[in-house]
């Protein structure tokens, strides 16, 4: 029983420290994402509980929302996935990835990414987040922000040059 549990303390903490950009990750290869209509994606990887996500989502959405037309926001796709539960080491489910879309009130898919499953189709090892694809309309990465260096001036001129 000791032993079993000295395990889960050591999971959980191997988790938290390995996360918000503590623990670098590279480039991986590409392993059929979702498929989208629109000309761009943009795949944002997070999680309620990480203090740098819940900044940088509201200031996608504020950017998102003042320096896009309705227009282009028609052909640019925005998913956030949401790659564990309300704390780390839960799994995510469709129900917290609703709830957390909802508080911070994002017009953005929200999808659970269960087992970081779609996040490891771009960046092997570790699991931190915030992390961002920009994907064009054939599904090929345009540009991977590594996890804590997505720099939203570069994501929203290259999203700008892609669909215009």
């Amino acid at each position: 029983m000791k032993k079993t549990l000295y395990v889960l303390i050591l999971c959980t903490l191997t988790l938290v420290l390995t996360r918000c950009g503590l623990k670098p990750a590279g480039a991986n290869e590409l392993v059929n994402p979702p498929a989208s209509g629109n000309r761009v994606s943009v795949y944002i990887f997070s999680a309620p509980w990480c203090a740098e996500c819940n900044r940088e989502l509201p200031a996608l959405k504020e950017k998102y929302l003042s320096e896009l037309s309705t227009e282009q926001q028609s052909r640019v796709s925005v998913a956030v996935y949401v790659v564990t539960g309300k704390t780390a080491g839960q799994v995510a489910t469709q129900e917290v990835a609703d709830e957390y879309g909802k508080s911070l009130n994002l017009p953005f898919t929200m999808v659970a990414d269960k087992y970081y499953k779609i996040y490891r189709q771009y960046f092997e090892d570790g699991n931190a987040i915030p992390a961002a694809v920009l994907l064009d309309n054939s599904k090929q990465v345009l540009q991977l922000y590594e996890p804590g260096n997505t720099d939203l001036d570069d994501l929203f001129a290259k999203i700008k040059n892609s669909i215009n």
